[in-house]
């Protein structure tokens, strides 16, 4: 355990610090995971979503959201190999659309469920982190802005990250000490009681 937070603290630095000096990289990283998470999603609506309730009007809605997801997806992620940067700029705002959209047709969805027996937290929670996403990528979206909010995120990362490594080296200091301490009593204790005399010559 000490060990994954060594590791994980340190990561967390690492990746805060590539975060405030390649900022665009981060941006452009960002669309192509919405991209393979939109594609998923796609498809995890398409195979298991739209089956959980046998209703036409159901099914059509989460069908268009599917299609709708996994085009979306399959551009964002294959558009930034072959484009310019402007271009992977402009996708960032077909992400906003796409997840706004998918999130209004989901909360419909949701709505379709509203007489069944089925539970509806899960399906407006996925919704909800729709809208979570879309407004991120709203507040990115403007390139000076996004390159800002992006650097201040590795910043804050990398002094978190610095801050819990110095926390855990402190840390262990402390206890290795408090080990010494204790095996330093436990020796003068051991010496002291083999000196005492055992009374055996009286």
């Amino acid at each position: 355990m000490k060990n994954f937070n060594w590791v994980f603290f340190a990561g967390m630095a690492l990746l805060g610090l590539l975060v405030l000096v390649f900022p665009k990289f981060w941006i452009n990283l960002v669309v192509f995971v919405i991209g393979l998470g939109s594609i998923a999603y796609g498809i995890y609506n398409l195979v298991y979503t739209r089956r959980i309730f046998q209703d036409s009007m159901y099914e059509t809605t989460i069908l268009v959201k599917s299609i709708f997801s996994i085009v979306v997806g399959i551009i964002s992620v294959f558009l930034p190999l072959f484009v310019a940067d402007i271009m992977i700029r402009s996708m960032i705002y077909v992400l906003i659309v796409y997840l706004l959209l998918a999130a209004i047709i989901g909360f419909y969805s949701v709505t379709l469920l509203k007489n069944t027996e089925i539970d509806r937290k899960q399906y407006i929670l996925e919704n909800l982190c729709l809208v979570f996403v879309a407004v991120l990528l709203i507040l990115v979206s403007p390139e000076k802005l996004g390159i800002f909010i992006v650097r201040v995120i590795g910043f804050a990362a990398l002094v978190f990250g610095l801050f819990m490594l110095s926390v855990q080296f402190l840390f262990n200091k402390n206890v290795i000490d408090a080990e010494v301490v204790a095996v330093e009593e436990s020796e003068a204790s051991d010496t002291a009681d083999s000196s005492e005399p055992t009374g055996d010559g009286e």
